[in-house]
């Protein structure tokens, strides 16, 4: 369905686009046929507002990569069927009402995978091991310590979620000295989060004199802050 980006993760902001066999009705000369699909994840109840732009002709494919290139990152992209008006007005008339049809089809089908990508948005963080969980970890505390406001507050609930999941299978973590190490503030709170999954780390590779000076260093720390 889609040249770029992921059906799992679609970015909501699609280009979709064609070639035109023959004649452009629309621009003469042109052989891109083009238009940009913004799909907003700020629905209302379930349903997620859809802004269909016209479409633009471009002289050539290179032209239409020159208008993307600067934002690539940002779009989607996927290539309909190629574009051939028949040469009679009432066959054409047709005709352009059938692509119409198709692509209205074809934004339907991307508003799903957005709808789909909302669905499952909250990952499941159900691991392996005890390493994929410290891994995670990791990479969500740091983005949660570097983050304010709601995006903060997104985070979170990703955290709530998977020291929850960790906690029921391992138990013997104490997982919410971690999260509570989370909100220190400034460097000691980076300090502190980092030392407790050091400490994690050593329980599990059973290197427990390790795990107990790591555990002194924690504290040290949290009776100084």
């Amino acid at each position: 369905m889609l040249e770029k980006g992921s059906k799992s993760n679609p970015t909501g902001n699609l280009i979709v686009y064609c070639y035109v066999i023959g004649e452009n009705p629309f621009q003469p000369g042109c052989e891109i046929i083009a238009s940009n699909v913004v799909v907003s994840f700020l629905k209302i109840n379930d349903n997620f507002p859809v802004v269909t732009f016209p479409p633009i002709s471009f002289q050539s494919i290179d032209e239409l990569k020159k208008v993307i290139l600067p934002n690539e990152s940002m779009y989607d992209m996927a290539r309909l069927p190629d574009f051939r008006m028949p040469e009679d007005r009432e066959s054409g008339n047709i005709y352009i009402q059938e692509r119409m049809e198709q692509y209205n089809a074809f934004v339907m089908k991307y508003v799903e995978l957005c709808k789909n990508w909302e669905r499952n948005a909250m990952p499941d963080f159900n691991f392996e091991g005890v390493n994929d969980y410290l891994e995670a970890l990791l990479k969500i505390s740091m983005q949660f310590r570097s983050s304010t406001g709601l995006a903060r507050d997104t985070v979170q609930q990703k955290i709530d979620k998977l020291i929850e999941n960790f906690s029921v299978r391992y138990p013997q973590f104490d997982l919410e000295n971690y999260k509570n190490a989370l909100f220190f503030p400034g460097k000691k709170g980076d300090e502190l989060a980092s030392l407790y999954l050091k400490k994690f780390q050593a329980i599990n590779d059973e290197k427990y004199e390790t795990a107990s000076i790591i555990k002194r260093k924690i504290l040290d720390l949290e009776t100084t802050v």
